[in-house]
């Protein structure tokens, strides 16, 4: 367990109370007793001795970014018995739902050892350390990560001495972190790219051409992907189908290696972890970059060659994509996209002739679109809905989540998103 800074109080008898309490479960046991049960240490090397097909991609092993891994710490790789791993962080309410605000985050590392049937058994995801709230910790997420760090580090450049008992003998174990799996709201917190504002996005960076919508407000990427195709694509002239009367001439942004990025980083000085953290800004903040911290995750050695160092967790996204869809094309009222301020947006930046509001004198009408469903339609899918079953553990029940009187859906949880998509 680890205190952070206290907060002092004055006066006689007061007792010191810690801000926060961090509690941190070290890894090196854990990982020691895969290779000491002979119901594991016999798949701690399946990962580079299954048989690979050309072209299929059953295991993180068969991904470039593992091959690149390898390449560059051939001795590293000489030893299979290594441990390669993955961390995810995410929040949660211990409280419920319906409780008060409460943001408890999980550290939790993968073994990515083991074959893609056991590697994801709870069992075998360990819990390194619990973040306790109210609030979410932030760019002081790295302040929680210091043990965990250390103790990579460690397992990196010295390993740790471990029985194999499949080999009834003793080998010196070391590790490494592959790369980290968040929601996007996680992947800021731990990369230091802050993932708000016109530079959200990690990969295209200050290159990225996302703009404010006049009447929405929110920064919108509408028009920030075509440079992405080849130069001769016939949409890269296209006036009418994109952002009206322009064509894409522009290149694709460079893509930015790991050395390349720890460059970058490296140039900004340390901030002060603490109450004050989020108010420290460094010059150009969200015009010409939008970093934050450097992450302690560059302290790892190897951290700057790896070809791939943040995942998106799918099913977060595969939850805002089906909940936007969703509340769209079923008029949801207060959650569909297809408002007021959009409808006048549209008639800025798009050639969309049947979405503009008529206005008939001192009334603005709203044209239906073919992509929002009638009243009588609407009720028909929740219906349909309502009638579901799922086989034992596929799917939550979605029939107790419909309310086909108030033509709502409600309460359900990212699997059963997945289960849609």
């Amino acid at each position: 367990m680890r205190a952070f800074p206290l907060q002092t109080q004055n006066g006689k008898g007061k007792t010191l109370v810690a801000y926060k309490k961090l509690r941190y479960f070290p890894i090196t046991p854990r990982l020691q007793r895969l290779f000491m049960s002979p119901r594991t240490a016999e798949h701690m090397t399946w990962h580079q001795s299954h048989h690979v097909v050309d072209g299929v991609m059953v295991h993180p092993s068969n991904g470039e970014a593992w091959k690149h891994f390898n390449s560059v710490h051939p001795h590293f790789s000489a030893e299979s018995r290594n441990m390669r791993l993955g961390l995810c962080t995410d929040r949660f309410n211990p409280f419920g739902s319906f409780a008060a605000p409460y943001s408890c985050w999980l550290v939790i590392l993968t073994v990515y050892n083991l074959p893609p049937g056991i590697c994801m058994r709870l069992k075998f995801m360990f819990l390194s350390m619990v973040i306790p709230g109210p609030s979410s910790p932030g760019p002081n997420i790295d302040v929680c990560l210091r043990p965990l760090i250390d103790e990579l580090i460690q397992l990196w450049s010295s390993g740790a001495l471990t029985y194999d008992i499949s080999r009834k003998h003793n080998f010196v174990m070391r590790a490494a972190l592959m790369w980290t799996i968040n929601d996007f709201l996680a992947y800021g917190m731990v990369s230091g790219w802050s993932t708000h504002g016109k530079l959200a996005c990690p990969y295209c960076m200050e290159n990225n051409k996302a703009f404010t919508l006049t009447n929405g407000g929110k920064a919108s990427f509408f028009y920030c992907h075509r440079h992405l195709l080849p130069p001769n694509h016939r949409y890269r002239k296209n006036k009418n189908d994109f952002f009206i009367g322009r064509v894409e001439k522009d290149v694709a942004p460079p893509h930015l290696f790991g050395e390349e990025l720890f460059d970058v980083v490296s140039e900004y000085d340390d901030i002060v972890f603490g109450l004050q953290s989020s108010k420290q800004k460094f010059p150009g903040f969200s015009l010409t970059h939008n970093w934050v911290k450097r992450s302690i995750f560059w302290e790892l050695p190897y951290w700057k060659t790896n070809l791939l160092r943040h995942n998106l967790d799918v099913m977060h996204i595969e939850k805002n994509v089906f909940e936007n869809i969703f509340n769209t094309i079923m008029d949801v009222k207060g959650k569909t996209k297809d408002n007021i301020k959009s409808r006048f947006d549209v008639t800025l930046f798009c050639n969309r002739r049947n979405m503009e509001l008529v206005c008939d004198g001192s009334r603005v009408a709203k044209p239906r679109v073919s992509f929002v469903l009638e009243k009588n339609a609407q009720l028909l899918v929740y219906k349909w809905l309502k009638s579901l079953r799922f086989p034992d553990g596929h799917a939550s029940n979605i029939s107790r989540l419909v309310n086909t009187e108030e033509c709502k859906l409600c309460g359900m949880k990212s699997h059963d998103y997945h289960v849609f998509m």
